[in-house]
């Protein structure tokens, strides 16, 4: 795993902060033991399929029927992006928040996480390859950040009125008020943030901030084999426990193990992590987000647990959701 740290500012508080990816190969294998034979089959059609992750979620009913993200507007928090990527179709903006005088992406982190969410290359698809892509560079090359940048930062994609925000990123520093706040200000403004939860299982308590705030949706991952990544950090929300009580994260898991994704100038890799999973549930968040019209996206629902309620339901459910709220709105 590669550590990025917010590193400690005269103007705000030091918080560490990590990049939650995994470049390791280790752990390829899949527990088959005590399955039924057809299970063993489902799991092999998953092996199969793994590289093409939106497969697995039905995202090509939704593309045959129109829907591909269009108009939804998506910050991605990371690396940044090459204006000139041959995967991506819609970047609308690219903001650099660092010290650095570049807009590009060196370390391939911020890439590969809009790949999953809006590539549109055959052989790593993206879920909404027609989403409007901001990407915002909140890390130097060096792996370092500032609260500052990303305090700035928020402050724009509010301004700009973003519907969802990715952060795959995370530290365990819940103090930094200034960060945390700003979070809490950020979805008060209905824009839904997803942020992976940690790399720091199997053991419990070792949930990330802000993945576990409970205004943002934290992301665990899992294999294709259906089991919780052993990677994937879990347990209550640390910000809470200090007070004596807490409450159980991740909100959600998603396919987090050996993904495709973008690299930096073209072609296509596999990795691992929740900074995985995250993007993985931001982009069918962007998808889903476009079958509801342009001028009603802000009256959906706001907190995190109706909305994974929301976008755990089948497709075929989800639309019909959408056309009764419509009708009675």
């Amino acid at each position: 795993m590669r550590a990025f740290s917010r590193q400690c500012n005269p103007a705000t508080p030091c918080s560490l902060l990590n990049l939650l990816m995994s470049f390791s190969e280790k752990e390829k294998h899949f527990h088959h033991l005590g399955l039924s034979n057809s299970s063993l089959n489902w799991s092999r059609h998953l092996l199969m399929q793994r590289s093409q992750v939106t497969s697995l979620f039905g995202a090509d009913a939704l593309w045959r029927k129109g829907y591909t993200g269009a108009k939804v507007k998506m910050a991605i928090f990371d690396t940044r992006i090459r204006a000139d990527h041959p995967h991506f179709r819609n970047i609308k903006e690219r903001t650099n928040w660092t010290n650095e005088d570049t807009l590009n992406d060196n370390l391939g982190h911020g890439t590969f996480v809009a790949g999953v969410i809006a590539g549109e290359d055959a052989e790593c698809l993206g879920f909404a390859p027609d989403t409007e892509i901001y990407a915002f560079r909140v890390f130097t090359d060096a792996q370092v950040s500032y609260t500052s940048w990303f305090l700035d930062a928020f402050n724009y994609a509010i301004a700009i009125n973003m519907d969802v925000l990715n952060l795959s990123i995370g530290g365990p520093d819940y103090l930094d008020l200034p960060f945390v706040e700003k979070v809490w200000e950020i979805t008060a403004n209905n824009i839904i943030m997803v942020s992976a939860i940690g790399n720091d299982g199997p053991l419990y308590g070792t949930l990330n901030n802000p993945a576990d705030q409970s205004d943002v949706i934290g992301v665990g991952g899992i294999d294709y084999s259906d089991h919780i990544a052993s990677f994937s950090s879990r347990g209550m929300s640390t910000w809470e426990i200090p007070h004596g009580y807490g409450r159980v994260k991740p909100d959600v898991v998603a396919y987090g193990r050996e993904i495709m994704g973008s690299k930096i100038s073209t072609g296509c890799k596999q990795l691992s992590g929740t900074s995985v999973a995250s993007p993985v549930v931001a982009g069918v968040v962007c998808l889903l987000l476009s079958i509801i019209p342009e001028n009603r996206r802000k009256e959906i629902p706001d907190h995190p647990t109706q909305m994974i309620v929301f976008f755990s339901l089948p497709s075929v459910a989800r639309l019909e959701w959408v056309r009764r709220f419509l009708s009675h709105h």
